[in-house]
């Protein structure tokens, strides 16, 4: 009781922090920065929806026996699923790398001219 507790109050504070991100980046301009909080909000509210619905896919293929697409097995679909979030996360991180390189050069090709 208290461990679920406490895990939905660090998804709550999680999600305040994200959106506190996206309030900062929009109001300083930095566009890739909102763009990485908003695909880490969107991915961390999605995966509340798809769960139960990839559970109840996984257990229907189960349940009446049929093969997962692309001849994989359940536990490989399974794996599969559970990369999607994953794969999120690495695409907005790399938004935010990029972005953070482009601002770094060009506050360096600024920082140069002016000397």
């Amino acid at each position: 009781m208290l461990s679920g507790f406490i895990s939905m109050l660090l998804i709550i504070l999680f999600l305040i922090l994200l959106i506190f991100g996206l309030i900062q980046c929009r109001n300083h301009s930095f566009t890739a920065g909102f763009y990485f909080f908003l695909i880490l909000i969107m991915n961390k509210i999605l995966s509340f929806f798809y769960s139960p619905y990839i559970a109840k896919y996984i257990d229907s293929l189960h349940e009446s026996n049929t093969q997962p697409p692309l001849g994989m097995t359940i536990g490989e679909l399974v794996s599969w699923f559970s990369l999607i979030p994953t794969i999120i996360e690495l695409i907005a991180f790399a938004i935010l790398i990029i972005g953070l390189y482009t601002l770094w050069k060009s506050k360096a090709q600024s920082s140069k001219s002016t000397s």
